[in-house]
């Protein structure tokens, strides 16, 4: 694993080698690309032919294991609820960004 941008004092940033921000670039969770002053990891992949890592944005990444607003509060399907993990009407990186203060804010 490499990160990229701005460090936040994470553990994973002492043990990993830093990169520089893969400007235009796309996330591979939300397809935004990456612009100056985005922070996130480049992730080895295995089994994925031509691809060696994927890209994400900080918040993205953390969305992937946190899962959105509504799991977290237990509001989605998974959790008996009727909504889904994401906030409606929020892109797919508004709504990994929306899961991290929602993460944090508990």
């Amino acid at each position: 694993m490499r990160w990229f941008g701005k460090a936040y004092g994470a553990p994973y940033e002492r043990d990993t080698a830093h990169m520089t921000t893969p400007i235009g670039q796309a996330c591979d969770r939300c397809s935004e690309p990456f612009v100056e002053g985005d922070s996130g990891l480049a992730v080895p992949l295995m089994g994925v032919p031509m691809k060696h890592e994927a890209l994400y944005h900080y918040a993205c990444h953390m969305r992937g294991f946190l899962g959105g607003v509504n799991h977290q509060r237990g509001l989605c399907t998974c959790c008996g609820g009727t909504l889904d993990p994401d906030p409606e009407g929020m892109t797919r990186r508004e709504a990994a960004e929306a899961a991290v203060r929602e993460h944090f804010k508990q």
